[in-house]
């Protein structure tokens, strides 16, 4: 979306949508120029444009008896989790959240998310949500999908517990992005040894091929 004729484009994932009302839910965090031109808008403002939905949509696994999927989320990775989670619930597919936050208030989502989830694990500050991930799985957790949306040391953290457990591990990936058609090269990571564009061609993939130490160079190039 766009704030503004002279503002930059931002992606947002949609949180929710009301197909009936034409409506969709989006949740931003303040950080920059744009998201603080957001929250200033009032009930009835309006934004400059918006073109959506781009990417494609996140998968929905397919799970034997007794098999979980669990989404772990990383601080403001978790308003991605969130609308995986609501699909996940619809379709039957038993999940646990597992949910990393800096500070007890920067959680967010935990009334939403609890009643749509088996089971809510809270991570707060020290407290790694990996740490609880292999926790859960040396405890007897069938889990045989993980999807992981968050910052990339958490990403590629879960990324290696997946491969170590052989359990089917995706990943949300967020690098830079500026137009959401593929067009600015920004968004481009390496999968398999082939470069794909998250934009466009994410923004999920199976972590197993994703280069994370070439996609930390790259987002680190833009600080």
């Amino acid at each position: 979306l766009r704030n503004g004729d002279e503002g930059e484009r931002v992606p947002f994932t949609i949180a929710g949508p009301n197909v009936q009302n034409g409506e969709i839910d989006v949740i931003f965090q303040i950080v920059g120029v744009t998201t603080r031109k957001l929250a200033a808008l009032s009930v009835g403002d309006s934004i400059t444009d918006l073109c959506g939905p781009l990417g494609k949509p996140s998968d929905i696994p397919t799970l034997g008896t007794g098999e979980k999927a669990v989404i772990i989320g990383g601080g403001v990775g978790t308003a991605v989790a969130y609308p995986t989670l609501k699909s996940f619930a619809a379709n039957g597919i038993p999940t646990d959240v597992i949910a990393g936050f800096r500070t007890a208030d920067l959680t967010i989502l935990e009334p939403e998310m609890r009643p749509l989830a088996d089971n809510l694990y809270i991570t707060l500050g020290n407290e790694l949500v990996t740490d609880k991930l292999r926790a859960l799985l040396d405890s007897g957790a069938n889990y045989r999908y993980i999807l992981a949306i968050g910052p990339v040391p958490m990403m590629s953290a879960v990324s290696k517990i997946g491969k170590e457990y052989n359990i089917h591990t995706v990943v949300s990936l967020n690098p830079i992005m500026v137009d959401g058609t593929g067009m600015c090269g920004c968004c481009r990571v390496t999968v398999n040894g082939k470069i794909k564009f998250a934009c466009i061609e994410g923004p999920e993939f199976d972590a197993d091929g994703v280069d994370f130490a070439e996609l930390t160079a790259r987002n680190r190039t833009y600080n």
